[in-house]
């Protein structure tokens, strides 16, 4: 009878440990599967540029950071500093951009977490014409969440390679204004990040955004940082001349 009691309680236990392992991994895929929604809602408010959803999707967080090819901008303040821009834009304004490909990976405690993502769309400005003029757009994205109050946010976003970019005219009259729109100088574009990019990584400088994971089979580091390292990068064109 003790032997048989001992076996059921070692039974009880081993289903017990078995049964909190399996509760970690749904909890660990229900945490993913928030961080991909709150990372797709992002691109489906970008579309129309809906500036108060796509502030609401950051922490409130000393460590919140906007980062595009110009630079990064600060905290809560320089997200809605960017995003703020361009927030009364007209109808005929379309910038899809999808979030797909996503590599996530948690935190040990599952509070903050990782993500890099494609992105991939096209931006459309008013019509010429009847002639519809796009942008197509390609970028990566590398993202840090946050877990607050039980709900996944954006910690800081880094939207960092532009593939090949290149805005029509109308575009940039749309955004910047005819006369920046004429004279196109980057330098000169109104721009405000607390923080100025150092070097251009647009396309084709070939620079490869550092990936937050390793290798998924081999578990080492990826050999970007030796291959950006032979790149000669040429300096950001979008730093103000007086700040060089």
């Amino acid at each position: 009878m003790e032997e048989r009691l001992r076996k059921l309680e070692e039974t009880v236990a081993m289903l017990q440990k078995q049964l909190e392992e399996k509760e970690e991994q749904i909890q660990a895929l229900l945490d993913i599967e928030a961080i991909k929604r709150v990372q797709r809602a992002y691109g489906y408010y970008l579309e129309r540029w809906m500036y108060d959803e796509i502030v609401d999707l950051f922490a409130d967080h000393p460590e919140v950071s906007a980062t595009f090819v110009e630079g990064t901008y600060l905290g809560l303040e320089g997200v809605r500093r960017y995003f703020g821009k361009a927030k009364d834009l007209p109808p005929e304004f379309f910038h899809q951009v999808m979030q797909v490909s996503p590599i996530i990976t948690l935190s040990e405690d599952r509070q903050r977490a990782k993500g890099r993502w494609y992105g991939y769309g096209t931006l459309c400005s008013l019509p010429q014409n009847n002639n519809i003029d796009p942008t197509y757009m390609s970028v990566i994205y590398e993202m840090e969440y946050i877990k607050q109050d039980g709900v996944w946010k954006i910690l800081k976003l880094a939207f960092q390679m532009h593939y090949a970019y290149q805005p029509s005219k109308e575009l940039k009259t749309l955004f910047f204004g005819k006369d920046e729109a004429d004279s196109m100088d980057y330098s000169n574009m109104g721009l405000s990040p607390d923080i100025w990019a150092e070097f251009n990584t647009q396309y084709p400088s070939g620079y490869i955004y550092p990936m937050h994971f390793v290798h998924p089979v081999t578990g080492k580091p990826t050999s970007e940082e030796k291959y950006n390292a032979k790149l000669q990068l040429k300096p950001s064109p979008f730093k103000p001349k007086q700040e060089e």
